[in-house]
């Protein structure tokens, strides 16, 4: 699908990957709150950019490795709860054994990564840019003076930033791919055998860029 996006210039493809369902628990579950909570807007926002990040980042260290899906989305999601316990740090209950929780499950989630057939670019690069938008989009309140300092200028960077790493992966997508990179491959899935991985496509060495349908 990805090369699809670069050799015929089907764009519309970043935004309809996103919705092809292969797992829906995170949406009829956490999804459901967050509407609630945040507004469909700002969710949709967030869903969707964190999955469009999610598959430009797979393309660009996973180039020839064939994949769909909204993982990087979901974990866009995901990094809502994050946020929404530091917004409201003073008034959980042990917010720092939340946080631990949350990190467990995540790191739970990336060691799955780690196995063939699974896209761990999509779920961490899906993951920190929703941590940046949500920062920036979710409502939050002030509880003094130097939370409500900390809070906007939070959102102003998270902005800043989000703005910054969407531009960056569109340029190394189209205008500057990674040519090499030998280690890339074990953040995707590690092989403890000689032949564990083969289910993947793990190349990561191109001499031209993928939109170059002259390229041989």
């Amino acid at each position: 699908m990805l090369i699809l996006i670069a050799v015929f210039g089907e764009v519309f493809k970043y935004l309809t990957g996103v919705f092809v369902k292969t797992l829906c628990t995170v949406q009829v579950t956490i999804m459901r709150d967050l509407e609630k909570l945040i507004g469909w807007i700002r969710l949709s926002i967030i869903y969707i950019l964190s999955g469009v990040v999610g598959s430009l980042a797979s393309a660009s260290f996973l180039p020839y490795d064939i994949g769909a899906g909204p993982t990087g989305s979901q974990f866009g999601i995901l990094a809502c709860l994050f946020i929404e316990i530091i917004h409201n740090w003073y008034i959980i209950r042990r917010p720092s054994i939340q946080i631990l929780k949350l990190s467990g499950y995540m790191l739970i989630l990336f060691l799955l990564g780690l196995l063939p057939m699974v896209d761990n670019y999509a779920h961490v690069f899906g993951f920190l840019f929703g941590l940046l938008l949500a920062f920036a989009m979710m409502p939050f309140i002030t509880f003094n003076v130097t939370d409500r300092r900390f809070k906007l200028i939070g959102v102003v960077v998270c902005l800043v930033a989000s703005v910054i790493v969407l531009v960056v992966m569109f340029v190394v997508f189209y205008v500057a791919p990674i040519r090499s990179c030998n280690a890339c491959k074990y953040f995707n899935c590690i092989p403890f055998t000689s032949t564990y991985c083969d289910s993947s496509e793990m190349t990561l060495i191109r001499l031209c860029n993928i939109s170059d349908v002259t390229c041989k």
